[in-house]
């Protein structure tokens, strides 16, 4: 008896369980959640002696580098939009890494000129990498609702990030701080919810929301 092809089953959401290749994400949010973290304590200023600098090892060669590696994972596991969201935040920290290392080295002839194009460097960093995230949040909306809030919330902080750089607000950089840290701990419920689904848990929680646009 011959038996019937069946079509190939449609790409399976981030919740729904675990391919046979793995769970990317499994990787990618925590390596997010991690960096988030680190730049937000920073920003606020919870811990005196730790400056903007001193993320750089973790939203560099921690955050950056690693959601590099989920990309291509995903991608050969054919996960498109999981590729192209590790991808574009790979992006986002590895440039952040980088700036910050240009700046504090004065790589780019920037720093050692005035503090008029150290902010407006800064800006036009906050805006550019704002605009992006700011049109991911369209197809990520079909996604669970945690992490549109996620990308929503990245997009709030390089606004206020934009607005602090250009009017030289020290409070507004610091109100993103605290943003970053809301979505740092969203990544880290993200992350608890797909690790319980990888060990076979029914009902994961905490739950990652319905989708806002099915």
């Amino acid at each position: 008896m011959v038996e019937r092809e069946h079509p190939p089953a449609p790409e399976a959401p981030p919740e729904a369980g675990v391919a046979a290749g793995g769970d990317p994400l499994i990787v990618a949010l925590p390596i997010f959640a991690v960096g988030s973290l680190a730049l937000g304590v920073a920003l606020i200023g919870a811990l005196p002696a730790v400056t903007l600098g001193s993320v750089i090892p973790i939203v560099l060669l921690g955050t950056g580098l690693f959601l590099g590696v989920v990309t291509v994972w995903a991608a050969a596991l054919g996960q498109t939009m999981v590729a192209g969201i590790t991808g574009t935040f790979s992006g986002f920290w590895l440039s952040l890494g980088a700036l910050l290392l240009g700046l504090t080295h004065d790589w780019y002839g920037i720093a050692g000129t005035n503090a008029a194009a150290v902010s407006g460097t800064q800006e036009l960093f906050f805006i550019a990498w704002g605009c992006l995230f700011l049109f991911l949040l369209i197809p990520v909306l079909r996604l669970p609702a945690i992490y549109p809030a996620i990308v929503g919330l990245v997009v709030v902080a390089l606004a206020l990030g934009a607005a602090s750089a250009h009017t030289g607000n020290a409070t507004l950089l610091k109100v993103a701080g605290y943003v970053v840290l809301v979505f740092a701990f969203l990544g880290f419920c993200a992350f608890v919810n797909v690790g319980l689904t990888a060990m076979g848990a029914k009902r994961p929680s905490p739950p990652l929301g319905a989708p806002l646009i099915s």
